[in-house]
């Protein structure tokens, strides 16, 4: 396989100049919101909770303990790994793992990691799309990579990116194996899906999609069940060693761990006031066309519906000899689909991920069928995607500028009297706080420059400064919340907004609104509000 990635590169000057800048985009935001001398958490907790996981995997041999991104564990161990010889040489100085300065440099080549699986991605896309396809790579490559989630979570330390590594490798595998069915080919193709699910549970789907492949790809033929026999073992050890040992030991809640990731939160959701009723119609609407750009998702609904109605009567008919790996993507695409919907208004983000793949191919098949009959289509998309391409480049222009809790701890240290106490709310994910506060109260540093009270609506008295994170969402988007309650009770003792400080206003000009920018799961950057009595 790895032979394979390098002859395509060799060959592929496009593919080059993809992973190219690609790679240059994510090392020009390597450095947003990670740890250093000015606010000592990332900005993106799952960074941190996932590094936690490295740690306790190391040291106490299982990632489930709290504090870390507990379930799975085979993209800590590899990410361990990854990072050994970087500790043997002392570019990681695990003596000085607590300071901010070794935290820095760690999720730079964290982070770096992600983005090897990112081209690693990229590349397994293009050669799939050859070998099964006969396509020319291009359309997919563009479509993949050139969307706004991808671009987003590519800069973080976290195991999405290469989950749908993992699963585009699934996939090449299976098609493989409808190619040439034999006994190898079927169980290196469970060994993938094993890994892909072993990354993350999100790809639970495919174990019925392996289950389905031997079925698939012998319709016409005498069925070898040992292929199945030997396979759905290989997967099941495979998972077990690499993905859940804690399971085999004993240790770990499971249980709540398949549950969280596969179906909604009942009671965060139900609280939502949504733009568009009932949830689904939220999710097509809104989130969905975000997290993939407006072009892009307007051109996968439309070859959806071409596909479909194309694809399906085939599949009713149990007609698979055109079209036979087409039907088997559609299949698995739709298996996938329908895995999110338990999520319900949680299928945002990083679980909508492992999508991309399914979207991108489809979307190819689909644009370059219209390219072939009229040269005036290609002018056409050449258009739709340079609008695409806008709305995916504002991913990394807003982490190009100043952060709202960057700006925010410069102007509270230039205007706010030492003397003045600061209300801050009791926020679970405190990260969304101005920098200088998140360093002084929640790191424990000693000397600080501020005094600070943690408030809410039923405190006995406020400070003359209260600072406030997101409130038009709470305002506008949550039925019942405590902060609604808080700027209530001090608009009626006489505060009043004495500065303000938002995300880009490209970004909102793009996204619609706060709660858009909420729900799509994209980029966690807070509007921070400063209020003086």
């Amino acid at each position: 396989m790895l032979k394979k990635m390098f002859n395509y590169i060799i060959g592929n000057k496009f593919t080059i100049a993809i992973l190219i800048l690609y790679t240059l985009s994510m090392l020009s935001v390597i450095d947003w919101g990670i740890p250093n001398q000015n606010h000592p958490y990332n900005y993106h907790m799952d960074e941190w909770h996932q590094l936690q996981s490295i740690k306790n995997l190391a040291t106490q041999g299982s990632p489930n303990i709290e504090g870390s991104a507990n379930g799975t564990i085979f993209h800590f161990l590899l990410s361990g790994i990854y990072l050994s010889p970087l500790i043997f040489i002392k570019i990681i100085d695990i003596s000085q793992i607590n300071s901010l300065i070794m935290q820095e440099r760690l999720f730079e080549i964290l982070r770096i990691d992600t983005l090897i699986f990112g081209c690693l991605s990229i590349l397994m896309l293009a050669i799939l799309v050859k070998k099964f396809f006969k396509l020319n790579p291009v359309l997919p490559l563009i479509l993949f990579t050139v969307t706004p989630l991808w671009l987003s979570l590519s800069n973080y330390f976290k195991y999405d990116i290469a989950l749908v590594f993992w699963i585009i490798v699934s996939l090449f595998f299976l098609l493989r194996y409808g190619q040439k069915p034999t006994l190898n080919n079927y169980i290196m193709a469970g060994v993938f899906c094993a890994l892909a699910l072993a990354t993350k549970i999100s790809a639970l789907p495919l174990l019925l999609i392996y289950i389905l492949s031997f079925f698939y790809f012998n319709f016409d033929k005498n069925k070898k069940y040992k292929h199945l026999l030997a396979g759905l073992p290989v997967f099941a050890i495979i998972f077990l060693v690499f993905g859940i040992p804690d399971l085999i030991l004993q240790r770990g809640d499971y249980g709540e761990y398949f549950y969280s990731n596969l179906v909604r939160d009942q009671a965060i959701f139900d609280n939502f006031i949504l733009e568009y009723n009932p949830w689904w119609a939220h999710i097509l609407l809104k989130v969905l066309p975000l997290d993939f750009g407006y072009v892009f998702f307007g051109l996968f609904s439309i070859s959806f519906l071409y596909w479909g109605i194309r694809l399906f009567p085939k599949i009713v008919k149990l007609k698979f000899k055109t079209f036979k790996n087409e039907i088997f993507l559609f299949v698995s695409m739709c298996i996938f689909i329908i895995s999110l919907i338990p999520l319900e208004l949680g299928a945002n983000g990083n679980r909508l991920l492992v999508l991309l793949p399914f979207f991108a191919l489809f979307s190819s098949f689909f644009i370059s069928k219209l390219i072939k009959k009229h040269f005036l289509y290609l002018t056409v998309f050449v258009i739709l995607f340079a609008i695409q391409f806008f709305q995916s480049f504002i991913m990394i222009y807003i982490k190009w500028q100043h952060d709202p809790r960057e700006l925010s701890s410069k102007w509270i240290f230039e205007n706010i009297n030492t003397e003045s106490e600061i209300g801050i709310e009791n926020i679970p994910i405190y990260q969304l706080l101005p920098d200088l506060i998140i360093k002084e109260f929640y790191s424990g540093l000693k000397n600080n420059k501020f005094k600070y009270k943690v408030i809410n609506h039923e405190s006995l008295s406020l400070p003359n400064i209260v600072i406030v994170t997101n409130k038009e969402f709470d305002i506008d988007h949550l039925k019942s919340s405590p902060k609604k309650s808080l700027i209530t009770r001090l608009k009626e003792e006489g505060y009043k907004i004495k500065k303000e400080f938002k995300p880009p206003k490209i970004l909102y000009s793009i996204m619609g609104n706060e709660f858009s920018f909420y729900s799509s799961g994209i980029v966690p950057i807070p509007t921070i509000t400063i209020y003086s009595r």
